[in-house]
């Protein structure tokens, strides 16, 4: 008995030691995606990213909030898939206490942040909404 116990605890060690891992190949390069075959993962965290940005660059969420599609699904995030795999996201955001007599809110901030694909970010405008040109 003392024997098959000794046989099952090395067998199980050596089974779930590291060098009877398969071999795995080094990790590919990234490379951008083509264009409309953004990681869904990657959309979501850049989305969140921004939105921090903004968050963070407005005093925080006692004084700022961003506007309600930077919250919800993926898909109705304001933003612009770049060739190179970057995302550009231009929203509206406001201030909690200026809401209209409904209870929605008025916005008064535009921020346009640029997410690259290695997950840095640079906020590239961050100010009052500005007038939309024809």
């Amino acid at each position: 008995m003392r024997y098959w116990l000794v046989l099952a605890l090395a067998l199980g060690v050596v089974s779930l030691s590291p060098t009877s891992a398969p071999a795995q190949s080094p990790a590919a390069p990234a490379s951008p995606p083509p264009q409309g075959a953004v990681d869904q993962i990657f959309l979501m965290r850049s989305r969140n990213i921004a939105r921090a940005a903004a968050e963070t660059a407005n005093g925080g969420l006692g004084n700022y909030m961003a506007e309600p599609a930077m919250h919800g699904p993926t898909a109705n995030a304001p933003m612009v898939i770049n060739e190179d795999g970057s995302l550009l996201f231009t929203f509206r955001g406001f201030r909690p206490e200026d809401r209209d007599i409904n209870g929605n809110p008025t916005f008064s901030f535009e921020t346009e942040v640029l997410v690259n694909s290695d997950r840095t970010f640079q906020i590239l405008y961050n100010g009052p909404i500005r007038p939309v040109s024809p």
